[in-house]
């Protein structure tokens, strides 16, 4: 994955949704190999507790991450890998 330090492209995003069944997006899916995701939540973790860090010092984000994207990635790989067994409604972010 590329790094968190932007936005995605929304409108190309919201055109791959738009222009594709629900049934079409779950076939083309693809889960990564836990071992990838294990490596990019633990990464992930690390860049949130960073730029969390920062924001409560008054500071700037490290390494221009965004800190709404670090902590959108955070909470969607804690989903992916199960973290404490939690719902999507639920899952926390630690840091």
């Amino acid at each position: 994955m590329d790094r968190p330090d932007k936005i995605c492209d929304v409108i190309k995003l919201v055109g791959i949704v738009r222009d594709h069944s629900t049934e079409q997006l779950l076939k083309d899916a693809k889960l990564r190999p836990l071992d990838q995701l294990l490596d990019e939540a633990d990464l992930i973790y690390r860049y949130h507790w960073a730029t969390t860090s920062a924001r409560l010092k008054g500071e700037e984000a490290p390494a221009q991450l965004e800190g709404g994207v670090v902590m959108e990635r955070h909470y969607a790989l804690n989903w992916l890998i199960g973290y404490m067994d939690q719902e999507w409604d639920d899952v926390s972010t630690d840091t």
